[in-house]
């Protein structure tokens, strides 16, 4: 039964990869990807423009919305609908019919958005030529609004500072909050901060003032806060690890030449494993996504993302197999169910450990679950080799 899940999963994963690359020429929207990415002045593009490059650049006009992944969009022409973007820098010179979604480092809008700004990120510049016709809501550690927002703020920010019309409210929480003799604010100013607002003599506030002091809490308290939290923590990492003990024993269990199978490919093909887990740690959630994007993948694309998720938890076991198989009995083939449980359970607590140390813990999660995700593609094909040799 187990058997045919492991196949079952990589089938599917396979599937929704090569959908994903060869789907695209068929639906109504337009792939584009490279290191530098441009749609020239004068171009015209009559669908939605989905983006996955370094340097995106869209000086022509775009009739649809914009999804983007990359280091950098500059936006010089017309986007007749909506952004989305995750990456380092954004910069509008342009417009923006509908709304700006992006998530990254910083961004710069010297142009106009035609509704809401949205930004998580680093820094927040609005220029005195830049407008946002609707709400602007963000997180970002730097903001510095000189243009023009024509409904209401929301955010939290580090310094934020405000030097221009605001047509509705303003909520923030943040560090410092600076509103310069330019700025006209059309509703009400309330914002959570240690510190009071620098207000310069000026400005014009339509509406009422609340300045809210955030709680210190007790050292006390603080400390207990400290202390719940390493126990959960703790708690959690040991029922962590116990549910994966668990779920790995099970699988021994019933699909003992399987997992052997996976946890010996790591060792006989490490290149190949890895590189069939970064594949499918990357491609697949994005094929997925475009998959999704039609009403026929809809279905398949949200299969295959949770049996991702599935596959990024069930990575740890064979890395862990193998990990303890080399620290109980070194080089030797593995054909003892009770070995087996028992290399599962000191290289868990081993990849525990490691996975405790900062910085290093990261990487050594990372790597799990590359080689992990990886090995369920190489110990099928490898299988299927070895078939195919003995028939």
């Amino acid at each position: 039964m187990f058997n045919k899940y492991f196949r079952f999963t990589g089938i599917i994963l396979l599937v929704i990869l090569l959908m994903g690359f060869i789907s695209s020429p068929v639906l109504a929207f337009d792939v584009r990807e490279g290191e530098t990415v441009t749609i020239a002045s004068g171009e015209v593009v009559n669908d939605d423009l989905y983006f996955a490059g370094g340097d995106i650049v869209i000086d022509g006009t775009v009739n649809g919305d914009v999804f983007a992944v990359g280091r950098s969009i500059t936006i010089n022409g017309r986007v007749n609908g909506g952004v989305s973007f995750g990456g380092q820098t954004a910069t509008i010179n342009g417009e923006i019919t509908n709304g700006l979604r992006f998530g990254g480092q910083s961004i710069i809008v010297n142009g106009r958005i035609g509704r809401d700004l949205v930004v998580g990120g680093a820094q927040l510049s609005v220029s005195s030529t830049g407008q946002i016709d609707g709400d602007l809501v963000f997180g970002a550690g730097t903001v510095q609004v000189n243009g023009s927002i024509g409904d209401s703020i929301l955010g939290a920010g580090g310094e934020v500072t405000l030097a221009n019309n605001v047509g509705g409210d303003i909520t923030l929480n943040a560090d410092r909050l600076t509103i310069t003799s330019n700025a006209d604010i059309q509703g009400d100013i309330k914002y959570t901060s240690p510190n009071e607002a620098s207000i310069q003599s000026g400005a014009r506030i339509s509406g009422g003032i609340s300045h809210l002091i955030p709680e210190r809490p007790e050292k006390a308290d603080t400390a207990k806060g400290i202390m719940a939290g390493i126990v959960g923590a703790a708690v959690w990492k040991l029922l962590s690890y116990v549910m994966i003990f668990i779920i790995g024993l099970i699988l021994i269990l019933i699909a003992k030449k399987r997992i052997t199978h996976m946890q010996l490919a790591i060792q006989k093909s490490p290149w190949q494993t890895l590189g069939w887990g970064v594949l499918i740690l990357i491609a697949t959630p994005i094929a997925a996504i475009i998959v999704m994007i039609t009403v026929i993948g809809l279905p398949l694309g949200i299969i295959s993302l949770f049996l991702w998720g599935i596959a990024l938890y069930l990575s740890q076991i064979p890395v862990a197999l193998l990990l303890g198989r080399l620290i109980i009995r070194q080089n030797r083939e593995l054909d003892s169910t009770g070995i087996m449980i028992g290399a599962l359970a000191i290289g868990l607590l081993v990849l525990l450990v490691l996975q405790l140390i900062p910085i290093i813990g990261w990487i050594v999660g990372l790597l799990v679950i590359v080689f992990g995700l990886g090995t369920l593609i190489t110990s099928i094909v490898t299988t299927r080799f070895e078939a195919v040799e003995s028939t």
